[in-house]
């Protein structure tokens, strides 16, 4: 399942209208509207961080969000430099609370043909601000709660700028998103692809023999998620997102098996500790995407 949250109707129209989402009879402990079909639930938050904390906390407690779920804001934002023009749409690669000063890092995991950019939450409007940054009102609160639920590997941030710190009409905001409706709607169709919206990438990845394309006797061992996700030394984190990548890369077609072949030959695989396990799968992911 992918769950969408965002501030307002006016930035959702769109996507509810794309993929048919009718507004649901949820159960009598939520206290926010919500559009769903079987594979996308949409939640409106309403504006503030306080507000998208809430809605993540109580839609994950009253709908059972699981780590395998997708967890997506999307959402419009303020910019201040030339370089992030009117209607442009950013995905987030570094969110910072401006409150307290916190940073968080989405694992970007998934390519897209979007510019990426950090995204600083604030908790009001503002009239000017830094280059190269989107200003919003929710993200860093969505990131926050959403933690409890899923891992960064399954968190999606996409703004949309709607503005320079000015009100802006809600059916301005609409034509906005209409008009980068395909882009959006074509992450989401890649989130329900790729992602697994409805099959655990446990029981898909996880065990499952990842040299069947023709590998060696000699090789079969490495491509056993299990094994690798041993040799790496993962977290439960870092196992999700060692299977992410492998999914990701069988599916378009990336051939991950000559680079953990020379992993091996080279001796960086196994990893001696946790730590150069860490090292290990970012530069994988380097590499790969």
């Amino acid at each position: 399942m992918i769950y969408i949250f965002s501030a307002f109707y006016a930035e959702a129209k769109n996507i509810i209208d794309h993929y048919g989402l009718k507004k649901e009879k949820s159960p009598e402990m939520v206290r926010f509207d919500v559009f769903a079909n079987e594979s996308i639930r949409l939640v409106i938050t309403g504006v503030g961080e306080i507000n998208a904390a809430a809605a993540v906390s109580n839609i994950g407690g009253a709908y059972g969000i699981s780590p395998d779920d997708e967890i997506l804001n999307v959402g419009c934002g303020a910019g201040f430099s030339s370089d992030i023009c009117l209607g442009s749409i950013f995905l987030g690669n570094k969110l910072t609370e401006q409150m307290t000063g916190r940073t968080f890092y989405p694992d970007m995991l998934m390519k897209a043909n979007f510019r990426e950019c950090e995204i600083v939450t604030v908790a009001r409007v503002l009239n000017e601000g830094s280059d190269s940054v989107v200003y919003d009102m929710e993200a860093a609160a969505v990131y926050q709660a959403a933690a409890f639920f899923v891992g960064p590997h399954r968190m999606h941030f996409i703004k949309l700028v709607s503005d320079a710190g000015e009100r802006i009409d809600q059916s301005k905001i609409t034509e906005l998103f209409a008009l980068q409706e395909d882009k959006i709607c074509g992450y989401i169709d890649r989130l329900l692809s790729v992602g697994g919206n409805k099959t655990s990438i446990d029981d898909k990845t996880r065990g499952e023999n990842m040299a069947d394309c023709n590998a060696t006797d000699d090789t079969k061992s490495a491509w056993n998620i299990d094994r690798l996700t041993s040799d790496m030394r993962c977290s439960k984190v870092m196992g999700d997102q060692l299977a992410q990548l492998i999914k990701y890369c069988r599916l378009s077609g990336i051939d991950y098996k000559a680079v953990l072949d020379e992993y091996y030959t080279n001796g960086l695989l196994p990893c001696e500790s946790k730590r150069e396990g860490k090292k290990c799968l970012f530069e994988l992911k380097q590499r790969l995407l």
